[in-house]
This record gives C-alpha cells, sequence and structure tokens, in this order.
C-alpha cells in the first residue's frame, strides 16, 4: 500500500459491503487480545503510516492510523516534545491509531489528561466507505470536537482512524521519581490523594508490593523543592512507569487473567489482601488471577466504579461493564450511521455493535 493511499482500504470496505464478511480492523496487531472476541477478516493499516503534518511551534501533529508510537515518540523527543497520555505501548508495532481506537491512557492519564484531551482531529474512513474529517488542527477548534472524542476508545466499530491531529506537550526539564515504603495500600492511597492537593508537580504515582512510587516532572528548581517536602529515595530514571504502561511490571504475569478496575481514587481498596497494583494516583486497580471477580463486582456494588475484563477472560462473554438502555441504545444509533451494514469490528466492543 502506498503511504499515501488508502484507496485499498475503502476497496476492502466496499468488497465486505457487498459479500457480507466482517472486518476485524487491526493496527499493529499488538493487542488483538483486547475487548471481545475478534470476527472477521484482517485489515491491516500498518502500511498506511507516517506523519501527515507537524511544526513543534505549534504543539500539534497530524498522523497517519498505521504509524507506530515508536516512531512518533522518537519524532516528538528529537523536538523535546511528547504526548501527555503516555499511550501504553504493549509490544513494539503498535500504533497510534490502535491508541486511540482503545482509548488506553499512560501512568501520566489524572495528571496530564486522557486520550480524547490530546485528540484534535479525526480523519475517519466509516463502514459505508466515507472519508469523514472531525475536528481540526488548532486546541482552540470546536466544530466537530465532541465526534472526534466518540471514536476514542470505539474499538473501530465506527470506522478506521486514517489520521489523528493530536495535541503534544513540551518534554519537562527534570523528572525524577521518588520511592517510599508503604505497606498497606489504602494507606499509599490516602497519600496520593493528599499530595493531589498541594501544589506539587506530581506526573505519575503508583503502588505495588509494599512500595509507593511518585513522578515529579518540571523545572529543576521546582522538582528537587517538591522532593524535599515529599520525602523517600530519589531515582532520576525510574523504569516503573514504562514497565507498567508497557505491562512488563512483574504484576503482569504472561498469560494470565487480568481485571481493571477505575473508581474515585478516593475509594478503599476492593480485596487489599489479593495482589493489587495500584496506578493513576489510587483510580486505576489492575487485580491478576488470584482475585475473585464476584468479590469485585460486590464491593463495586457498594463504592461504584467500573470493572473490565482486560484480558484472558472469557471472550465470548462482555468483557466490558454492562451498560444501562439508553447509552445501549445510543451506541447503537452511532453504528447505525457509521457502519450501517456492521461490517468493522462487529462484537468487539459489546455484542449487537
Amino acid at each position: 500500500m502506498q503511504e499515501n493511499d488508502y484507496s485499498p482500504l475503502q476497496a476492502a470496505i466496499d468488497a465486505a459491503r457487498q459479500s457480507g464478511e466482517p472486518l476485524a480492523i487491526e493496527g499493529g496487531g499488538t493487542r488483538k487480545f483486547y475487548g471481545r472476541e475478534i470476527i472477521g477478516k484482517p485489515l491491516s493499516l500498518s502500511g498506511y503510516h507516517g506523519i501527515v503534518e507537524y511544526n513543534p511551534t505549534e504543539l500539534v501533529v497530524t498522523v497517519k492510523g498505521g504509524t507506530t508510537i515508536e516512531s512518533l515518540t522518537q519524532i516528538l523527543h528529537d523536538n523535546q516534545q511528547m504526548l501527555g497520555f503516555e499511550p501504553p505501548n504493549c509490544l513494539p508495532g503498535s500504533t497510534i491509531g490502535g491508541s486511540i481506537a482503545l482509548g488506553l491512557s499512560g501512568s501520566a492519564r489524572p495528571y496530564r489528561g486522557n486520550v480524547q484531551d490530546s485528540v484534535l482531529g479525526i480523519r475517519l474512513l466509516t463502514g459505508d466507505a466515507r472519508n469523514i474529517r472531525f475536528g481540526g488542527q488548532v486546541i482552540k477548534n470546536v466544530a466537530g470536537f465532541d465526534i472526534s472524542r466518540l471514536v476514542v476508545g470505539s474499538l473501530g466499530c465506527l470506522g478506521i482512524v486514517l489520521e489523528a491531529s493530536l495535541k503534544v506537550i513540551p518534554k519537562p526539564e527534570c523528572e525524577w521519581t521518588l520511592s517510599m515504603e508503604i505497606p498497606d495500600v489504602d494507606k499509599a492511597i490516602s497519600k496520593f490523594n493528599s499530595l493531589s492537593g498541594k501544589p506539587y508537580p506530581i506526573s505519575a504515582a503508583a503502588w505495588c508490593n509494599g512500595v509507593a512510587s511518585i513522578r515529579l516532572s518540571g523545572s529543576q528548581a521546582g522538582v528537587k523543592s517538591a522532593a524535599q517536602a515529599i520525602g523517600g529515595s530519589i531515582n532520576e530514571d525510574d523504569p516503573v512507569w514504562n514497565q507498567i504502561n508497557t505491562h512488563a511490571h512483574p504484576f503482569f504475569k504472561q498469560g494470565q487473567r487480568l481485571l481493571k478496575i477505575l473508581q474515585k481514587p478516593s475509594a478503599p481498596v476492593i480485596a487489599s489482601r489479593k495482589p493489587v497494583l495500584v496506578d493513576w494516583g489510587g483510580a486505576l486497580r489492575w487485580y491478576g488471577e488470584e482475585a475473585d471477580e464476584e468479590e469485585l463486582q460486590q464491593g463495586l456494588s457498594g463504592q461504584g466504579g467500573w470493572l473490565e475484563r482486560f484480558c484472558h477472560a472469557d471472550r465470548s462473554q462482555e468483557v466490558f461493564q454492562t451498560l444501562d438502555p439508553a447509552t445501549m441504545r445510543i451506541k447503537q444509533r452511532l453504528k447505525d450511521v457509521f457502519d450501517p451494514d456492521r461490517i468493522l469490528n462487529p462484537g468487539r466492543m459489546y455484542s449487537g455493535l
């Protein structure tokens, strides 16, 4: 496929509409584990990659959907810039289009924003082969902005992300990670919440196996001052954040079932006696094989929150928390508009979508 030619993608959609055979959209094919069972003929964006437009002084980059996270990260790094939401890069070859479709954010999410906050515009190839652009390339653009945000986390069921215009941020002058022993996870979360109300340049906070990690990012003077106030041992190049974001951390045992819970950062940890990794300053909790899903669901019913069967679960069942009927009707109507023939990633998000 030519880098500037998406006509093979349109042709594949037209053929699928005629034959009725669905398409399984994939970027680098590195996150096939995510969502419900994949149905359909693979359609890869790996040949559709590259930078469309990038002026570092504008703090915006427009990139093709099949561009790998590694290559985009390197280009931004060369200009002392980065993506604020730190897209998780589980395996080499993961693409920016896949990151948008899955809607996944790294450890900086509570402090620098999520994927939606970085997306300014989207060029989408819909299920009826329309090439539509929503949003724009400037941070203050309003027209169509909400539609661009709807594409984030839609798992490709609304269309193929051909291009995305993303807000970028300057890389911090200084970055330190503070580590401290806090055996009790709820005490660690309480500390994270306490620190969030103070003017410290915190860009990540996580806990696992009795160790709390707090990342500070900013000016040399600001980071040093905050580190002195917070305490703990200092590591100027701690690999823990990359390990968490890529699931290379020892907690994420290869091949194990993994459950993901999103809650208010102040909520007590459910089943805290079981192995858990806390990220996002307390708002994200990961559980492995040892956790009992029924116990987690019961805890959520009392505290509120969202459970997701992230990987190695029964994919023939729903993996995301059941939606209320009104929300599901809205999703169905969106599917009708963007993919009337139901050929793009059918059922990967929810059955019937």
